[in-house]
């Protein structure tokens, strides 16, 4: 992840490959995005360091004091302003003291403009100033011991998108990793640790992949033999996702935001959401998303985002005390400039999950 993650996949591992057809027009030529992507899903892997949660959370009170003093009870000012000082704080860590006075020095009371593609969504803004409130939310890219059913998916020579165990030998991904990046799965936190490895015995992408001005971007991984160690993850219900406003997203991709540097280790973020069902056409214009069957979220708070390598990996929504997986990585929004930190777009599972559980092989009960 950019502190998140989506699909990078070489012969050292990856995150996925693929998570990103960033720029273009998603929307009307589903099939380029997809192609993009399977180019990276057979592309990267590099190693990547571990974050110290203490100290962006200490970057991140930094940022909050800053963006409070200088939009008052401008919403949208406010969101901005936190994003541009927490990435200043969060850049000075490691010099002592330096995260709060580092902000006031280089921005001055000065607030630098964002992309307006979430900041004119009137549900991102309310969403992502909640959560900046949250300190334990905002802090994100941090490697997890949590979510085990999210695993890392490769080929035989390396580690590249990213998934979800969702039944006891199915494992769902990103449908363009299918190919270059499906031959087994890999149960652990650190892909360059010791860990569970499984190979796939089938991988069946959805049939109309990239078909219909559709993306239809998943793949389910039939694996060769029942997983034990890890229980499977449950699909959350429409209902659960409909109103959701933040998304918990884990993956082993990327940590950059050009994608060139840190796959193999499994790290979680939440972030804003800006459309739960894509389900305008005036979302699918700005974002370029499916409407009903994709879920928009992240950029601009704190730049933190999913990333190549996270490609197929889980965003989790929580219901009581249980976290549900709600959807699959897919690729970057319109529009954006960059392969990870301008926001994503996710398959979501229960638009799927009849199709899911039809493929062949799984072992459901």
């Amino acid at each position: 992840m950019k502190s998140k993650s989506k699909a990078s996949a070489k012969s050292k591992g990856g995150r996925g490959g693929a998570k990103t057809a960033r720029g273009g027009t998603a929307a009307a030529k589903p099939k380029d995005d997809l192609r993009r992507q399977e180019r990276r899903a057979s592309q990267r892997a590099v190693p990547a360091s571990n974050g110290e949660a203490g100290q962006l959370a200490a970057a991140a009170s930094a940022a909050k004091d800053f963006a409070r003093k200088v939009a008052g009870e401008d919403k949208i000012r406010y969101v901005q302003a936190f994003q541009a000082a927490y990435n200043i704080a969060a850049g000075a860590i490691g010099e002592e003291g330096e995260e709060r006075s580092a902000v006031p020095k280089v921005l001055r009371g000065v607030v630098p403009l964002a992309s307006q593609t979430f900041y004119t969504d009137t549900d991102f803004v309310a969403n992502a100033a909640q959560m900046i409130e949250d300190t334990n939310r905002i802090v994100g890219g941090v490697a997890t011991n949590e979510f085990p059913d999210c695993v890392a998916v490769g080929s035989l020579s390396g580690w590249c998108c990213t998934g979800t165990l969702v039944a006891r030998n199915v494992v769902v991904t990103a449908g363009h990793c299918r190919g270059g990046c499906s031959s087994r799965v890999f149960i652990g936190t650190n892909v360059a640790l010791p860990g569970e490895i499984i190979n796939v015995a089938s991988a069946v992408r959805h049939p109309q992949y990239g078909q219909g001005g559709k993306h239809n971007d998943l793949t389910v991984l039939i694996l060769e033999r029942d997983v034990t160690s890890v229980s499977p993850r449950k699909i959350a219900t429409s209902a659960m996702v409909n109103n959701v406003t933040s998304v918990r997203v884990v993956g082993y991709g990327n940590t950059d935001p050009e994608s060139t540097t840190g796959y193999g280790i499994r790290r979680m973020v939440d972030v804003p959401v800006a459309s739960a069902s894509c389900s305008t056409a005036q979302a699918q214009a700005k974002y370029g998303c499916d409407i009903g069957l994709e879920l928009v979220a992240g950029k601009p708070l704190l730049n933190k985002d999913s990333c190549n390598g996270d490609s197929g990996g889980p965003i989790y929504v929580k219901s009581g005390s249980y976290w549900y997986v709600a959807g699959a990585t897919s690729r970057a929004t319109k529009n954006s400039t960059r392969p990870c930190g301008d926001g994503g777009i996710y398959v979501r599972l229960d638009k799927y999950a009849a199709w899911i559980r039809s493929v062949p092989g799984g072992h459901w009960s």
